[in-house]
């Protein structure tokens, strides 16, 4: 339906409040004769929209776009695996040094002088 031919039926189904009865019933006439005039039925109007999946920009096979969502995944949790591992060798380091027993330095022979 052309959008002027909307507007005029959305002006003419506002006059189906009317108190008048002969109003109501030549503003249904005119609505049904405008609907139908321009090709339409009022099904193909009160139909809900169907609403159309959006289209891929390029069309893969779902499949692969989950096996490359996987291997990204995987190389991020190998990448984090390897940083923690660093992180946890580098603490044991700190804790070993301080566990370690204490040791004075040894004393030097006096100088003589």
């Amino acid at each position: 339906m052309r959008k002027g031919d909307l507007t005029r039926l959305i002006r003419i189904l506002g006059m189906l409040g009317s108190d008048h009865d002969g109003e109501r019933a030549a503003a249904a006439l005119a609505a049904d004769r405008l609907v139908r005039g321009s090709g339409w039925s009022w099904s193909d109007l009160l139909a809900p929209a169907r609403v159309s999946r959006p289209v891929r920009a390029q069309s893969m096979d779902p499949l692969t776009d989950r096996l490359a969502a996987a291997d990204s995944r995987m190389r991020q949790l190998r990448s984090e695996n390897a940083r923690l591992q660093e992180e946890i060798r580098r603490l044991k380091r700190r804790l070993d040094l301080r566990t370690r027993p204490f040791r004075p330095a040894e004393k030097e022979p006096p100088i003589a002088s």
